[in-house]
């Protein structure tokens, strides 16, 4: 792996605002050393304790280099692992063109101009644009929201978008499934905090609703939904709600209103079918991340934007397998 700092303390030792400075630059600096993704994955490891992929221990020593990169062993287990095992990276080919596939990505390229402008079939620029969302999912976690918070429900045709059937049943299935709605639960407060959630089929339940917000909200936060039931009186004592009245929805003036929230709700909705034409809905959650971030985390400039969205990816040491997992499921289990 090539070094990307000349000072490995003082980079850990950056404040946020400097280490954001550093990620805004961080896609010429990669072409300079002529470095690429593996190597900041490698950078990105140092700022955290190594941890088995297997059984999550972190009693771990080193054990020798592969490949050019740090292998370790597991105290616990056993297991060796390298610093990309398991993140966005790992085992992947062709590593010296992801950083400008990231670059496509964000310029709104579809799959195919991707795979053409970088020199990969169509199936590598499906997987590599899912290894990358993927990571992203991680990142509802670390959402939580403040003051006056508004909450919509946004719903979308169930989708098997892609999917070959191997037999005449799952087709029936699958068209039985195509007829309903899948409900999404969007929030936003209003410091700019904002999360997407695929909850379930058809109409929003309440008791997903709590269970979704009851660790994510401050006690002082009030909720702001339409006036149904699905939307007021929680029972979860830290979730005051107020219901806005359909005829004060679009009320500019009132404080408590959804105006916000369903105009991202409206957005997202035409970025996935204008965009995308759909997407199938175990994807949808990644998708959704990927808006999130769009309008959370990038600046809406192109190459700060791509480092920034390589330091987000990088953060998932998980994100292999979870894509892995995603990929085989051949539906998305909704209840």
């Amino acid at each position: 792996m090539k070094q990307l700092v000349d000072n490995l303390v003082e980079h850990l030792s950056m404040g946020k605002q400097e280490h954001l400075a550093f990620l805004d630059g961080l896609f010429y600096l990669l072409k300079q050393k002529n470095a690429d993704v593996v190597d900041y994955q490698g950078l990105k490891a140092e700022s955290v304790s190594p941890q088995c992929p297997k059984c999550e221990s972190i009693n771990i020593i080193k054990n020798g280099h592969q490949q050019g990169q740090q292998l370790y062993q597991c105290k616990e287990c056993g297991k060796n692992f390298r610093v990309t095992t398991g993140t966005f990276v790992y085992n992947l080919h062709k590593k010296e063109l992801m950083l400008d596939y990231i670059l496509c990505m964000l310029e709104g390229k579809s799959l195919r101009q991707c795979a053409k402008e970088i020199g990969i079939d169509l199936t590598t620029s499906f997987e590599w644009r899912h290894r990358i969302l993927t990571a992203l999912r991680s990142f509802d976690d670390n959402v939580n929201f403040f003051g006056i918070m508004e909450l919509e429900e946004l719903l979308m045709k169930y989708s098997e978008k892609g999917r070959r059937y191997k037999t005449k049943e799952e087709y029936l299935i699958a068209q039985e499934k195509k007829q309903h709605n899948v409900a999404v639960l969007a929030m936003k407060d209003r410091s700019g905090n904002m999360l997407f959630n695929l909850i379930c089929f058809d109409k929003i339940k309440k008791v997903k609703i709590e269970k979704i917000l009851r660790n994510k909200v401050s006690t002082s936060s009030t909720i702001c939904g339409e006036d149904r039931k699905e939307f007021k009186k929680f029972r979860s004592k830290n979730l005051k709600s107020k219901a806005v009245k359909r005829e004060l929805v679009k009320d500019q003036n009132d404080t408590y209103n959804i105006n916000t929230v369903r105009q991202h709700t409206v957005r997202f909705a035409k970025w996935i079918d204008n965009k995308f034409r759909g997407v199938a809905t175990k994807y949808l959650q990644s998708y959704i991340m990927w808006y999130i971030v769009k309008h959370k985390y990038l600046l809406n400039k192109l190459i700060e934007d791509v480092g920034r969205m390589l330091n987000l990816a990088a953060s998932d040491r998980r994100a292999w397998y979870e894509y892995i997992e995603l990929r085989n499921k051949p539906i998305e289990i909704l209840t």
